[in-house]
């Protein structure tokens, strides 16, 4: 018999208005319907168990809101620790659903939890994107596995983990598919009170600073601080705000190459586009870091013997949940 202890703990970080926890009959899968009495912000989640942990240990939530946003993201709960709370160096994970290609997710773009006000070595968060790709493959009955590579000091053994569809569609369904009153979940801006020195919430948050901090290489995963031609990289770009209540809802990037060719300087513009939109999984992943702003982009630059490549550049316009935006543009260096 399964043990339910990490399920009641779970129980008490939900709303008063939270029901009972239930259990899709005949699997390991679990569901809370939650709304918030103030707001209605659906604040439900999912539990599914480790396929291969008999105890219940080890379990996948995927959550609704983060506490009084809504906001799709999903826990991961281990019975082996994931993070030395001290160093709070996040694990690398590999992410297969179903049959499809295994994604990467870096560290720099997982989230650390925390218990009674610490960090929780045992607990990782993953972000919306990958979520509602993980929820749209155990909805169409796709198992999810999930592997680790942990900082040494923390365990040398790579973690598996894998996670049954079974009884997640009945779970996602009761749950309203994580929708927050009928429509997709998306960031919802935290209100900032006004008062002496706030900054008016009609308008977008002040940019401080902005730059490139690392760029991970796909393949090996080296970090490095420029992008090296040839190989695909995921380089954070990283904004500095004076926050005002608004947050983004959406993105979108614009590329330009500067090169030198037969001794002659030039730029191209990129007919590339990405974009990100909250809630939406995509190729660019968001994450706020306190007053920080970063964006994890996928970069590529082909290494060419009659052209070499400078640098990138990268524009980009970020909107917010008030409806204004602002542009930004930063160069980053290409290295051979």
């Amino acid at each position: 018999m399964k043990k339910f202890a990490w399920m009641l703990a779970l129980a008490l970080t939900l709303s008063p208005s939270a029901q009972a926890i239930d259990r899709v009959p005949g699997t390991w899968t679990y569901y809370s319907v939650s709304r918030d009495p103030i707001t209605d912000v659906n604040n439900s989640m999912v539990i599914i168990d480790e396929i291969n942990d008999t105890y219940g240990s080890t379990a996948l939530a995927l959550k609704c809101a983060d506490r009084d946003i809504p906001s799709l993201w999903a826990m991961l709960k281990s019975k082996n620790p994931l993070i030395d709370p001290d160093r709070e160096i996040l694990p690398t994970a590999t992410v297969r659903i179903g049959s499809g290609a295994p994604q990467t997710i870096y560290g720099d773009a997982l989230y650390s939890t925390s218990l009674n006000g610490d960090t929780d070595a045992y607990t990782i968060g993953f972000p919306g994107g990958i979520t509602r790709e993980m929820a749209a493959g155990l909805f169409r009955g796709d198992r999810v596995v999930i592997r680790l590579d942990r900082d040494p000091g923390v365990g040398r053994q790579t973690l598996t983990y894998t996670f049954p569809a079974d009884g997640f569609k009945t779970a996602w369904n009761a749950v309203n598919r994580c929708q927050q009153s009928g429509r997709a979940v998306s960031s919802t801006p935290r209100r900032t009170p006004a008062g002496n020195g706030s900054t008016r919430s009609s308008e977008a948050p002040k940019f401080t600073q902005w730059y490139f901090t690392t760029c991970t290489d796909t393949a090996s995963g080296a970090v490095r601080s420029q992008l090296r031609a040839g190989q695909t990289h995921r380089c954070q770009l990283v904004v500095d705000t004076v926050p005002n209540g608004a947050v983004p809802v959406a993105a979108t990037f614009s590329y330009e190459l500067e090169y030198v060719e037969a001794g002659r300087s030039g730029k191209l513009t990129l007919p590339t586009r990405d974009a990100w939109q909250a809630g939406d999984s995509g190729p660019v992943m968001y994450r706020a870091d306190g007053n920080r702003l970063v964006f994890n982009l996928p970069l590529n630059v082909r290494a060419r013997s009659e052209r070499r490549y400078t640098s990138i550049n990268v524009t980009a316009n970020v909107t917010f949940s008030n409806g204004n935006s602002k542009r930004i543009y930063e160069k980053l260096p290409v290295t051979y």
